[in-house]
C-alpha cells in the first residue's frame, strides 16, 4: 500500500532543497485492517542527489512507522522502496537502502532497464525485489500500448538473462488514457464511449485514438484542437506471454502480484482462466 512520496521543492533564501513527503496516505477502508499491509514509500529520483541520507532514512522510518501505527495500530516488519534509480544515482540509493534496514525488511521496486543494464545500474543491497512490469513502453507513440507489449519485454529479457535476487512481478490490469501535445498526461482508465458519441469535440482516428476538434474539457484537463487521447488497455494474452517471457528465462521468479487493486480493473479479467496460464 503506497504510504507517501519523497520529493524536494525549493525553499528559503538560499533556494536549498527542501525534502517533504507528498501524497501521504490519510484514509483507509476498514477491510484492509485485516491484511498484512506492506508499506510503499516512492522516493522521487532527483532528490537522492547531494540528499542527506541518514536524515532522509530517519524521517521515513518515523513517518511510516506513524501512519502505521494510526491507521493499522501496528510496526511493519517490512516496507517496499519504489525508485527508478540511475547509474548517477545508485550510490545514493543503495546507502539509504542499507540504513533503513537497520528498521525494516526492504523490498525494492526494479524495472526492465535496471535488468538489462546491470552492469551500469548496479544491484540493490536486497534479498528480494518486485519486478515492474508495466508502463514499459513509449507514451509519446501513437500506436505502442506504453503499458505492456511482449515485444518490448523480449528486448529486455533472454533466455540466458540472469538477476542475483529474487524477483515478485507485478502484472498490469489497469487501463489509461495517453493525453498528448506539447507534454504529456496520464488519466487512469479507458471511456471510448463517450468519447465516440460527442462528434462535436473528437475525431476517431484509430480504434483507440482521437483527435481533439474543438476546445472541450475532459477529466479536468482543458483540451484544445490538436491534442490526441490514446486509449490503452491490457489483454490477458498480453499479460501472458509477457510473463512467460521471464519465465524462459533464468531470472528467480517467485509471486505474482497484480496491479492495480481496482474493482472495474479485476471484474475486466476471469482470474480463474488467467493465473493457470501463468
Amino acid at each position: 500500500m503506497h504510504f507517501f512520496d519523497v520529493d524536494a521543492g525549493r525553499g528559503g533564501e538560499d533556494h536549498s532543497k527542501e525534502l517533504y513527503p507528498t501524497y501521504t496516505l490519510l484514509e483507509v477502508s476498514p477491510e484492509y485492517l485485516n491484511y498484512e499491509i506492506v508499506p510503499v514509500v516512492y522516493i522521487v529520483n532527483s532528490t537522492l542527489d547531494g540528499a542527506d541520507l541518514p536524515e532522509i532514512s530517519t524521517k521515513i522510518h518515523l513517518l511510516v512507522d506513524q501512519i502505521s501505527e494510526w491507521h493499522f495500530h501496528k510496526i511493519p516488519k517490512t516496507i517496499q522502496l519504489d525508485c527508478d534509480w540511475t547509474a548517477s544515482t545508485r550510490e545514493q540509493y543503495f546507502r539509504l537502502i542499507v540504513l533503513l534496514k537497520e528498521y525494516y525488511d526492504v523490498n525494492v521496486t526494479i524495472r526492465l532497464h535496471q535488468i538489462k543494464f546491470q552492469r551500469e545500474t548496479g544491484i540493490p543491497p536486497v534479498d528480494h525485489g518486485t519486478l515492474m512490469l508495466y508502463n514499459i513502453g513509449h507514451m509519446d507513440s501513437l500506436f505502442e500500448n506504453s503499458i505492456i507489449e511482449s515485444f518490448i519485454v523480449r528486448d529486455y529479457i533472454q533466455s540466458n538473462t540472469t538477476y542475483p535476487i529474487y524477483l515478485d512481478v507485478a502484472l498490469p490490469i489497469f487501463s489509461q488514457t495517453v493525453i498528448q501535445n506539447n507534454e504529456i498526461r496520464i488519466v487512469t482508465a479507458t471511456e471510448p464511449t463517450p468519447l465516440e458519441n460527442d462528434t462535436v469535440h473528437f475525431r476517431c482516428l484509430d480504434k483507440h485514438l482521437f483527435e481533439v476538434k474543438r476546445d472541450t474539457l475532459y477529466k479536468g484537463f482543458y483540451l484544445s484542437p490538436g491534442y490526441t487521447l490514446k486509449l490503452e488497455t491490457v489483454t490477458e494474452e498480453e499479460i501472458v506471454n509477457s510473463y512467460r517471457i521471464l519465465k524462459h528465462s533464468k531470472l528467480n521468479l517467485r509471486d505474482v502480484i497484480f496491479y492495480h487493486l481496482d474493482d472495474d480493473a479485476i471484474d475486466q479479467f476471469n482470474f480463474g482462466r488467467l493465473i493457470p496460464q501463468l
